[in-house]
């Protein structure tokens, strides 16, 4: 990939982290690609190489964060049903949701959100 093209896409996918957009929950690595149009080859490499992980990876690290922003800024958004966390931010299933803010945070969401009440 030429430089200039990777500084572009870098540029665009600075973008998209800044919006709301994967919070989509059919969004995929195609969908990305076409917004910033771009190619999927080119895209995973960027991916890879600049936010060192894959694509599922990035786009549910993205997700959780979003939550966390969100419960933290918003305590009425601690009320929620962890389903409608959820959904909300972007993922299929409670369960999913549930196992990847564990592995991104180390804690469940429902004890992540029980020690934020607790500050």
């Amino acid at each position: 990939m030429p430089a200039e093209t990777e500084h572009y896409l870098l540029i665009k996918l600075n973008e998209f982290e800044k919006s709301e957009i994967f919070l989509e929950n059919s969004f995929s690595l195609p969908s990305l690609a076409s917004w910033m149009e771009t190619n999927t080859k080119y895209l995973s490499y960027l991916i890879k190489k600049h936010k060192n992980t894959d694509f599922n990876s990035y786009i549910n690290a993205l997700r959780i964060d979003f939550v966390i922003e969100m419960l933290k800024a918003h305590p009425q958004w601690r009320q929620y049903k962890i389903s409608a966390l959820a959904a909300m931010s972007g993922f299929s299933s409670h369960s999913q949701f549930t196992a990847v803010f564990k592995t991104h945070t180390g804690l469940s969401p429902s004890i992540f959100i029980k020690h934020l009440s607790k500050e």
